[in-house]
C-alpha cells in the first residue's frame, strides 16, 4: 500500500470508527445489546465500504460530515450480514478480524438480534438524518434493493445452495453475496453528489469491477493467506467442498482476473481527473491486499 495513501486510509478510519462507534450507541437499548454492539465497533474492521461512499461523494465535492450517516449505514448493514454469515447455520466460523465471533463471545439468540438490530437501525440512520424526500428514498432504494434478496441475502443463499459449481454460477454469486454492497456504497456517492446519469453509471461499473477484484483476492488469501494476519481460519471453501473461481483460474490466473479488473476499474476513473486520487489508490490495496 502507497505510504501516504496508507496514512490517509486509516486516519480516515480513525475517523469514522469515532463517529460511528456514537452513532450505533443508544442508551435506550438494553445492556446487552449495547454490550454486543460495542464489540462489534471494537472489532474494527476494512471500512471498506464506507470509505467508498465518503470518496464517491468526495467526487462531487460532498463532505465527510454530510456522508458519514450514509456510510455508517452501509457498515451497519454489512456488520449485520458478517453477524449472521458466521453462524452455525451458516457458516459456522469461530473467529472474526482475530477475534472471537459473536455468537461465541455471547451467544447465538444476541447475535441473530444485534444482526437484527443493525439491519434496522441503518434505515432509521438515513431517514433520519437527510431531510431531502428524493433522496432518502433513493438511498432506501438502493439499500434494500442491493442487500435484500436480489442482492447480498441472495448471495448468501446462492453461497449456501448452489446453482451448480459452473465458473458463471460461481461468479454470479459473488456477484451478489459481495459486490452488490460494494456498488451500493459507490452508487450512495452518487446519489449524496446528485451526479448525472453518465457519471452514475461509470460509478456503477466501477464498483461492480473492483467488487469482484475483492472477491478473487479473497479467494487467493482462503487459500495461501496467513491466518494470524487474516484473523480467521483459511481453506475454509476447500474443507466445506466449496468451488470457488481459484478452481477454475487457478492462482496465477485469479491474480490476472482480478489484475484486468483493476485496470478496468481505474480507466474508468479518468472522468474525475484528480479527485479519484484515493480511490485509484484504493483499488491497488484491494488486488495486493493480504488480510
Amino acid at each position: 500500500m502507497n505510504k501516504d495513501f496508507k496514512e490517509y486510509y486509516y486516519n480516515f478510519k480513525h475517523v469514522f470508527d469515532i463517529r460511528f462507534n456514537s452513532i450505533i450507541y443508544n442508551k435506550n437499548y438494553p445492556k446487552i445489546l449495547i454490550d454486543s454492539l460495542n464489540y462489534i465497533s471494537d472489532t474494527g474492521g476494512k471500512r471498506l465500504r464506507p470509505f467508498l461512499v465518503c470518496e464517491c461523494a468526495s467526487l462531487f465535492d460532498i463532505p465527510i460530515e454530510k456522508s458519514i450517516f450514509a456510510a455508517s449505514a452501509i457498515e451497519m448493514v454489512h456488520c449485520y450480514s458478517l453477524i449472521h454469515d458466521d453462524l452455525p447455520a451458516m457458516d459456522d466460523d469461530d473467529m472474526r478480524r482475530g477475534h472471537k465471533t459473536l455468537h461465541n463471545q455471547f451467544s447465538e439468540d444476541i447475535a441473530i438480534l444485534t444482526g437484527d438490530a443493525l439491519l434496522s437501525d441503518a434505515f432509521y440512520l438515513i431517514a433520519k438524518n437527510y431531510v431531502e424526500a428524493n433522496m432518502v428514498k433513493k438511498l432506501v432504494l438502493l439499500l434494500s434493493n442491493f442487500s435484500g434478496g436480489s442482492g447480498m441475502v441472495g448471495g448468501q443463499i446462492l453461497d449456501l445452495y448452489p446453482i451448480s459449481d459452473s465458473k458463471d454460477d460461481i461468479e454470479y454469486m459473488n456477484k451478489l453475496k459481495t459486490g452488490a454492497l460494494i456498488k451500493c456504497a459507490v452508487l450512495f456517492g452518487a446519489v449524496l453528489g446528485q451526479a448525472d446519469k453518465n457519471k452514475e453509471n461509470i460509478l456503477l461499473q466501477f464498483g461492480d469491477l473492483i467488487g469482484k477484484a475483492f472477491q478473487i483476492t479473497d479467494d487467493i488469501l482462503d487459500v495461501n493467506g496467513n491466518e494470524k494476519i487474516i484473523g480467521k481460519k483459511i481453506n475454509k471453501d476447500k474443507s466445506r467442498g466449496k468451488l470457488s473461481l481459484i478452481d477454475h483460474y487457478g492462482i496465477e490466473g485469479a491474480r490476472n482476473e482480478a489484475l484486468n479488473h483493476i485496470n478496468e476499474a481505474q480507466k474508468l476513473l479518468d472522468i474525475f481527473g484528480d479527485k479519484a486520487t484515493h480511490l485509484i489508490q484504493l483499488t491497488e490495496y484491494i488486488l495486493n491486499r493480504r488480510k
